[in-house]
């Protein structure tokens, strides 16, 4: 039987939790605390790294309530979540750069957990030079964190169709597995859900982070 506390008390208890450490920041602005994506404290917990797009940095909704800071909460990660919406291995994203951007902040972070999925912000590109981008990515992150456990999982989305991001996933599994590291299916929580995707057909809501949330925390058992 599958155990953890409620997701939507975790939610609120990650809520007070930032709140109390902009509260106690002093000068410290809540910009700091909460750009790009939630921040819980490490200390003798695991640093998790977070490279991902808008589904993983919570588009349309706070920061900490996308599903990594749901997951950090439970699983008491120090998360550090570099996700920004538009970005992919070769898409841009809101910062002008791809997902190596957001590589280059995991190496710095000296994360000793990278969880990296697939996007759909790739799709329309050229299959062989996503995979391409891919590959060096995934061997950039083990050449420079060799200690790290690297996990790697499917391209969330709201509205592409699993024929269309077969050939994403299963490139990106490939260059996880190569390297190492270790591939996790976690399906489509939320997609055609109702009361799961916002508006715009896309986006989870806070319920469907919660579903993504509830499906990475299982998969994850035994793993990190």
């Amino acid at each position: 039987m599958f155990h953890h506390r409620p997701l939507a008390t975790v939610a609120t208890a990650l809520a007070a939790l930032l709140l109390g450490t902009v509260a106690l920041s002093g000068c410290a602005s809540a910009s700091s605390q909460l750009s790009v994506g939630a921040t819980v404290p490490a200390g003798k917990h695991p640093v998790v790294a977070i490279v991902g797009d808008s589904i993983e940095s919570g588009m349309g909704l706070e920061p900490f309530e996308a599903w990594p800071a749901l997951v950090a909460v439970d699983r008491r990660w120090g998360l550090e979540n570099f996700s920004e919406p538009g970005a992919g291995f070769v898409a841009i994203g809101a910062s002008n750069t791809d997902f190596n951007g957001q590589i280059d902040q995991a190496i710095a972070a000296k994360a000793n957990v990278v969880l990296i999925g697939a996007s759909d912000n790739d799709l329309g590109q050229d299959t062989a030079t996503v995979a391409k981008a891919m590959s060096a990515a995934v061997e950039r992150l083990s050449d420079a964190l060799p200690k790290a456990h690297l996990v790697g999982y499917n391209a969330l989305t709201g509205e592409a169709s699993d024929s269309d991001l077969a050939p994403l996933n299963d490139a990106l599994k490939q260059a996880v597995t190569a390297a190492g590291g270790t591939w996790i299916d976690l399906g489509q929580p939320y997609r055609g859900q109702l009361g799961l995707v916002q508006d715009d057909g896309e986006h989870p809501t806070l319920e469907g982070q919660q579903a993504i949330a509830s499906v990475v925390l299982s998969r994850l058992d035994g793993i990190v």
